[in-house]
């Protein structure tokens, strides 16, 4: 039998139909091979030492089984210094914006927010008043950006202060720094037997930066943000914190270690005292004899001696394009929901000691914790951090340069005045 060769037509139409029996199978194979699941990329700070990060990381596997067709890319790092401020910010400015980010509030915000890219809340919120409801009136209120909008869910706030090893002050018979003249003479007599006397970095000294201001110019002077140029109580705080500084108040590579190994530092008794944060709560081993109190009054500082930082500054934003892409059938914001029930708030403020964005009763604190609660409670003002009220670029110039103020290789005025103009600059943008 004599099989005659295809005709020219015909060797198109078969060749046409194997390509496409390929690109069909293949495209079978993709769809098989991921079983249509719907992607959701998700960044955040519960990574690395957050004491949160294993409530964080069950979340999600819990969401997953809720939610077999959802596969999560979880991009979490930990949010100490610049790399996780960086890598938020150009995610957003490339257009490669993830579908649920955890995030700062306040100026560190501005430009996500401008960009339009992130969806305000309050719509949503009000068509879920069971969700809504999950936050007290007074979180809402801190969270309410300058538009009158909500761009980010809370879970927790924290308080920053001076944590205290009390059994390195009974050991060596000082009394604890609740004034200046006690903090000082802390200084001095832990150096004298060996004791780092406070565990600090000027390279990260975000909270060494808001602390000596804030005892320096009280909540006013703290919070003046650039408005009216620079306030002289941030010269006189940065001034008071290189005097502290030449008593060898700090480790001896304070200009070069990291928050992180300072932190590491106060945990092992290596050093007596610490100026941080709630979130470190969890790091601490010896909740029992360790204590928080606000960070003293300088001479002729302003503060009130009950003067804090403290608030709710970060939470969960939604992305408008995942929120808006149809094939993603609205599990970016079921995942936000997911991880702001009352029950799971709760959970991350037993992990992190932090304080519950609502109203829910935190069981198990330890006694650490429970003062950090009871010191907000009597908090004669509350100010949210700095680096929240200025442009990050802004507060980078000040922060950057500490280590050449306490050295005495730059003035704190001249620091000042130059991070003035970076904040102008942010302004005008």
């Amino acid at each position: 039998m004599v099989i005659r060769p295809l005709s020219k037509k015909w060797s198109v139409v078969v060749s046409v139909m194997m390509i496409l029996s390929l690109v069909f199978a293949a495209t079978g194979c993709t769809a098989s091979s991921d079983g249509g699941k719907i992607k959701l990329r998700v960044v955040t700070m519960f990574a690395g030492t957050d004491p949160a990060t294993k409530v964080y990381q069950q979340a999600l596997e819990d969401f997953k089984k809720k939610h077999p067709n959802v596969e999560i890319i979880d991009e979490s790092m930990t949010a100490t210094g610049d790399p996780f401020r960086t890598k938020v910010k150009t995610d957003f400015t490339s257009g490669n914006e993830p579908d649920v980010t955890f995030f700062f509030t306040g100026a560190d915000a501005a430009s996500i927010i401008k960009s339009g890219a992130v969806l305000p809340l309050n719509d949503l919120m009000a068509k879920d008043p069971e969700w809504s409801s999950v936050l007290t009136e007074n979180v809402k209120q801190q969270v309410t950006e300058k538009d009158g909008n909500i761009y980010a869910f809370p879970i927790t706030g924290f308080y920053e202060g001076l944590f205290v090893n009390k059994d390195l002050f009974q050991k060596y018979n000082v009394e604890l720094p609740t004034d200046w003249n006690k903090f000082v003479r802390a200084i001095e007599v832990f150096n004298q037997n060996g004791i780092i006397p406070i565990a600090g970095s000027m390279d990260e000294s975000f909270y060494l930066i808001e602390h000596f201001i804030l005892s320096a110019g009280g909540a006013h002077g703290h919070n003046s943000a650039f408005q009216n140029g620079v306030d002289p109580t941030w010269e006189q705080g940065l001034n008071q914190l290189r005097e502290i500084y030449k008593m060898n108040a700090f480790p001896r590579d304070a200009n070069t270690i990291k928050d992180a190994d300072a932190v590491q530092l106060f945990v092992n008794k290596k050093a007596a005292m610490m100026v941080n944060g709630s979130w470190t709560v969890g790091q601490i081993k010896d909740k029992q004899n360790t204590s928080v109190i606000p960070f003293p009054v300088m001479p002729g500082g302003k503060a009130q001696p009950k003067d804090l930082v403290a608030g709710f500054t970060s939470g969960y934003y939604l992305s408008k394009k995942s929120y808006e892409d149809e094939s993603k059938k609205g599990m970016a914001l079921e995942l936000i929901k997911f991880l702001t029930t009352k029950e799971m708030i709760r959970k991350f403020a037993e992990a992190n000691g932090g304080v519950p964005a609502a109203d829910v009763q935190v069981d198990g604190l330890s006694p650490l914790a429970s003062e950090g609660h009871k010191m907000v409670k009597e908090a004669s003002s509350l100010s949210l951090p700095i680096d929240a009220q200025i442009s990050p670029e802004a507060f980078t110039e000040i922060r950057k340069n500490i280590q050449y103020i306490v050295q005495d290789k730059k003035t704190a005025k001249e620091v000042l005045e130059a991070a003035f103009k970076v904040e102008k600059q942010a302004r005008q943008q």
